[in-house]
């Protein structure tokens, strides 16, 4: 299912509109302002079939496009 979440709500798992799955979520820390949040990103290349990571530090009220499956 594809539908809209704040940042704050992602979960772990959910595919992001690039493609890539959260793999993880920090909402709070002393290395960034309390309205952010930190989200750790997965994705495979294609090209070298090699993993490969970044983290994002989006608004906690942004408005990200996710698909997450129904099982939830």
């Amino acid at each position: 299912m594809k539908l809209k979440v704040q940042a704050q709500h992602l979960q772990l798992g959910d595919i992001v509109g690039s493609g890539e799955v959260v793999s993880g979520i920090v909402t709070s820390s002393t290395k960034f302002p309390s309205n952010k949040v930190m989200v750790y990103l997965d994705s495979c290349d294609k090209l070298t079939d090699q993993l490969k990571y970044r983290s994002v530090l989006w608004g906690k009220r942004t408005e990200i496009n996710v698909e997450r499956s129904n099982a939830r």
